[in-house]
């Protein structure tokens, strides 16, 4: 069972790019360049472990040229210090493919990063992750213990002129995922690197994959409507549920992948659906949801997933918790909103201006006014980009 995860760096041949490197600015001329894929694979899981969501932060590649002329100026001026960020170039994350799933990309090729590099030879590569999130079994996902957000590959590779050179990941989630006996969870990626020399590759092309993460919980009795998104492949696509069911009437759109009814009865709904193409032979994915519906005495945080924002615009967002007794009152009982944000504690809506980039975790919990009080907590996501 393999995962399939990749980095391109390629751009326009007539892109201009400033890149400062040990405090120099490059000149700005157009210069040629050549290509590097970075792509990961993965042993197969743990049964155990369901999902294993990695939020990717940055990817940087060090330049040899560079390392070599911090050491001459060393040289010139009889020091000794050194310079860890020297040589460091970043590769530009694709926005929206910041997140993603081991456990559900398997044999798929996934472009997360771009950039344009100079030919010649380099020393190093790192992947910052800001966040990593396991769920196990059914449950709900958790944040783990990332020792070392940081992952650093000592590996010496060449990029040449018009050519693309392959660096693999194998990352072995089984090995990389401990469950203590107190129920903490700590990720220590392994990971095997490898390497093709530079070579001519044509572009890739793209599996059909399901690219929703999950989906919003429900209530008794109260419309729902979520409609599942797929990419790659050849369209039209054809939905089923492959393994499992549905909440009560609810049914899934074979043609448009919509989930839509009025359910009838409350619980834990826990399925499989299937998104297959029109190519030949046809290609398929998978993906896992578990639905909550909550019945009619009950209260449950039916949002799932927010929206992103951007620095310096405006955010507004209510996340809505249907059953129970009004009035609600909203809190943030893990984590922390985007720097920015607040929660009305009445209306559970998250506004206001955001003023730093960043991947945002926190836990939202509602409380209704029965007696005895229910409640309902929810993880949230918001990733706060650059303007």
């Amino acid at each position: 069972m393999k995962i399939g995860f990749l980095v391109v760096t390629a751009v326009a041949a007539a892109a201009v790019i400033a890149m400062s490197v040990g405090g120099q600015a490059a000149h700005e001329t157009a210069q040629p360049t050549g290509t590097l894929q970075i792509m990961v694979t993965d042993a197969p899981p743990d049964e155990e472990v369901t999902s294993i969501m990695v939020t990717v932060e940055s990817v940087e590649v060090h330049r040899a040229a560079a390392e070599q002329e911090q050491e001459q100026e060393q040289e010139q001026s009889g020091t000794n210090s050194t310079d860890d960020e020297a040589g460091w170039l970043p590769v530009d994350i694709v926005a929206g493919n910041e997140t993603f799933d081991l456990l559900q990309i398997r044999g798929l090729e996934e472009v997360v990063a771009v950039a344009e590099l100079q030919p010649g030879n380099y020393t190093q590569i790192r992947m910052t992750i800001s966040n990593v999130q396991v769920r196990l079994g059914d449950g709900k996902l958790q944040d783990v213990f990332l020792p070392s957000g940081k992952l650093r590959f000592v590996r010496p590779f060449s990029i040449a002129e018009g050519q693309t050179t392959a660096l693999l990941f194998d990352f072995d989630a089984e090995k990389s995922v401990n469950v203590t006996g107190s129920g903490r969870i700590i990720v220590k990626p392994v990971v095997k690197l490898s390497m093709t020399a530079p070579q001519q590759i044509g572009s890739v092309t793209k599996h059909v994959r399901i690219v929703t993460p999950s989906l919003p919980n429900g209530a008794v009795d109260t419309c729902y409507s979520s409609t599942l998104r797929a990419d790659g492949g050849v369209a039209p696509y054809t939905w089923t549920i492959a393994k499992g069911t549905l909440p009560e009437g609810l049914s899934l759109g074979s043609g448009n992948g919509t989930i839509s009814g009025v359910p009838t009865v409350g619980g834990d709904f826990t399925f499989t659906a299937k998104v297959s193409d029109n190519s030949t032979p046809v290609k398929s994915d998978t993906q896992r949801y578990t639905i909550t519906i909550a019945g009619v005495e009950s209260l449950i945080i039916t949002t799932t997933d927010m929206p992103n924002g951007v620095v310096g615009a405006g955010y507004n967002v209510t996340v809505v918790a249907p059953g129970g007794a009004a009035p609600y009152t909203w809190t943030i009982v893990r984590g922390h909103l985007p720097d920015g944000l607040t929660i009305d504690a009445a209306s559970g809506a998250i506004s206001g201006i955001p003023t730093k980039s960043g991947n945002y975790n926190f836990s939202v919990q509602v409380s209704d006014n029965a007696t005895p009080v229910n409640t309902d907590i929810q993880q949230l996501r918001i990733r706060i980009a650059r303007d």
